[in-house]
């Protein structure tokens, strides 16, 4: 029995071959290699899409209620539509509030001295109240070493030239 599964399945093939488009049991055949590409480029795409506009939303909501940073959720929409929808991604950008700070970050890595400021403070809040929340213990710590780090990140980013 083992030689008859291990051994030559070229006669499984030619019997697959051999069946017809559709069978009584309404299973089809899978789509060519191309259509298959075209729907899950597509799939893709709007699932890109979805990521970036919960995210710009998720700033959105947080512009007028800071529970989170704006900015952050912005930059991983300008990121998610530009996989998914470079029209929305360039509209994003160009937004008249947002739009200079995500395009200086997208194009340069760079972030304004005041941008440098706001990010810094709302960490430092957040890891007070975490600081508090947790107390002192091993957990706490380590969010509070991660937070250092990449208040230390932000504060070497380069900043723009001012424009005269």
């Amino acid at each position: 029995m083992t030689a008859i599964l291990v051994g030559d399945h070229s006669m499984a093939q030619r019997s697959l071959h051999r069946m017809p488009a559709q069978v009584g049991h309404g299973i089809r055949p899978l789509p060519a290699f191309g259509a298959q590409a075209d729907w899950s480029e597509r799939a893709l795409q709007r699932t890109w899409r979805t990521v970036g506009g919960l995210c710009v939303l998720i700033g959105l909501v947080n512009a007028f209620v800071p529970v989170l940073p704006t900015t952050v959720f912005l930059l991983m929409g300008v990121w998610a539509y530009g996989k998914g929808d470079p029209a929305l991604r360039e509209r994003l950008l160009g937004h008249p509030r947002y739009g200079r700070s995500l395009r200086l970050w997208v194009e340069r890595r760079q972030i304004t001295r005041r941008g440098k400021v706001a990010a810094i403070a709302g960490i430092s809040v957040s890891g007070a109240f975490t600081a508090v929340a947790l107390g002192s213990r091993p957990l706490t710590w380590g969010i509070g070493a991660g937070l250092v780090g990449l208040c230390a990140y932000l504060a070497t980013r380069p900043e723009p030239q001012p424009s005269h």
